[in-house]
């Protein structure tokens, strides 16, 4: 059963009243959104509506009713809801919505109206609001691919840590392990590539600068295939424990897999050496590495611990930043800025600084296994988890505590205005 004559007339007054707010509510959200091009996709939706509530005012005086004027102060509480939000993505989101209820609206009324020339004029209306949605929803999409900067930098990254250490966390064990093992071989490379440079050099103060130079290969080398060391896994795997509620277990055993798949790979790295005689990697970097395991086994433990808290400090930023690069290179400048830092002073790291004292004893230096637990393995092993997570990753923790909270107050905030939206039947 179709409408009276009535009830189509109240319908269409409802229609129309609802195009009015329409036209007001467009030409505001033009003037509110940063985006020039999503400014303009409003301002010509609003044209749309304007029509649309021409094209029902004529409806309703042919059928002998008089078209209400003004949008009886309705428009308020929709401009009011559009200031709420916060972001284009936001409104656009707001819109989609909105327009669902607007074309569902209109395609119940083209069926349920008997006069002919109303249902066409209705499904007419309800074509074009499907294809506002369609663009809105492009427009979505565009937004997203764009990934704007915004006030809230610190905020996305750290959430960016959440998601990935969600996955690496979820891992099998195997994959963890040789991560580690093949991580080591790689960095050790670096370090290779850096007394190899310095070993060019016949001048002590400029020889380990040109070797830091040099040094940061091997940590690129790491990234490009996706493995990791211990020291990397201080930030990204421990906020899904401390927001997404993780098991702590599994950070544990992701720490023990990666240290000793780390170890191994040194190991393996300085067997194959040993293997093929000290000459090997060439003769370069013999007396470079040969000194600098001399140095690191000879500093007391406090000096070795506090060298290894800049070491997992700079390394925990690094892993910052590269969340925070937007393009390959802009990662790969992170990475070398940051490595060279930690090649140029001399700091310890527990698996780098394992991997040069290792091929420093297939070189001829007495090491023993006590004497490298002692003076590297604990110092390092401590200073670089305490200058890792609490040096680094606690204060970004605390630099987005508040914003974390303000955010998701706000998020909580504008789906129940979304939601009341949808509720109370406002439509576009």
């Amino acid at each position: 059963m179709g409408y009276s004559r009535e009830e189509l007339l109240k319908r269409l007054q409802d229609n129309l009243l609802a195009e009015r707010i329409a036209v007001k509510v467009y030409h505001h959200e033009s003037q509110r959104v940063r985006d020039t091009d999503i400014a303009l996709l409003f301002k010509g939706v609003a044209y749309t509506e304007a029509y649309h509530a021409s094209l029902l005012a004529q409806a309703i005086k042919r059928l002998g009713g008089s078209p209400s004027s003004g949008t009886e102060g309705q428009d308020k509480e929709l401009i009011s809801l559009v200031d709420s939000m916060k972001t284009d993505e936001d409104i656009l989101r707001l819109n989609v919505i909105l327009e669902n209820k607007a074309f569902n609206t209109y395609k119940e009324d083209a069926f349920l109206a008997e006069d002919p020339q109303i249902a066409q004029l209705l499904e007419g209306i309800m074509k074009d609001e499907k294809e506002h949605i369609q663009l809105f929803t492009q427009a979505l999409m565009t937004l997203r691919k764009e990934e704007p900067e915004d006030e809230e930098g610190p905020l996305l990254v750290f959430q960016k840590a959440v998601d990935a250490g969600i996955k690496r966390l979820s891992r099998p064990w195997l994959e963890m392990f040789m991560s580690g093992v093949i991580g080591a071989i790689h960095v050790t490379f670096g370090a290779v590539a850096m007394a190899s440079a310095a070993g060019a050099v016949h001048n002590g103060g400029i020889s380990s600068l040109v070797g830091a130079l040099f040094f940061p290969i091997g940590f690129i080398l790491l990234k490009l295939s996706h493995s990791e060391l211990f020291t990397e896994n201080f930030l990204v795997p421990v906020v899904p424990v401390l927001e997404a509620g993780e098991r702590a277990s599994k950070l544990v055993r992701l720490w023990i897999l990666t240290l000793l798949g780390n170890l191994l790979g040194a190991c393996i790295f300085a067997l194959l050496v040993h293997v093929g005689g000290k000459y090997a990697l060439g003769h370069l970097p013999v007396s470079y590495i040969k000194g600098l395991t001399i140095y690191k086994l000879s500093r007391p433990f406090h000096e070795a611990f506090i060298s290894a808290v800049f070491a997992g400090a700079i390394i925990t930023t690094m892993t910052w930043l590269v969340l925070s690069a937007r393009s390959e290179v802009a990662k790969l400048i992170a990475v070398w800025s940051c490595i060279f830092v930690m090649a140029a002073g001399h700091f310890t790291h527990v698996v780098v600084s394992t991997s040069e004292v290792l091929l420093g004893k297939v070189y001829g230096i007495p090491v023993s296994f006590t004497v490298w637990l002692k003076r590297l393995f604990v110092p390092a092993t401590l200073g670089n988890t305490l200058g890792g997570m609490l040096l680094i990753a606690l204060l970004h923790y605390l630099q987005v505590l508040h914003t974390k909270k303000a955010h998701f107050s706000y998020l909580r905030e504008r789906n129940e205005a979304l939601e009341r939206a949808v509720r109370e039947r406002l439509r576009l």
